[in-house]
């Protein structure tokens, strides 16, 4: 099955996303560190997050619907919505 489409699977992909990108650059400072675990705390707690469809894995639906950098909200309920 295509990665972030299930149910839960597009907010556990962002989730692991985040996480790597927290644990390469987050050792740089504890500031760093702390700004990088915002979201993954978010994504975490099943938290609405905002992200950009450049984000989503290159093989979801919604991947190529609309512009790169169109924001996205992920809402508690994990659906998919375009802001505005």
């Amino acid at each position: 099955m295509p990665r972030g489409t299930t149910s839960n699977g597009l907010r556990e992909y962002l989730l692991r996303e985040a996480e790597e990108f927290r644990n390469s650059y987050g050792h740089i400072d504890p500031k760093v560190f702390a700004e990088l675990s915002g979201p993954v705390q978010m994504l975490a707690s099943g938290q609405p997050v905002q992200l950009r469809r450049y984000q989503l894995p290159d093989d979801h639906y919604a991947r190529n619907a609309g512009q790169p950098h169109d924001v996205l909200i992920l809402d508690a309920a994990n659906v998919l919505h375009l802001e505005g």
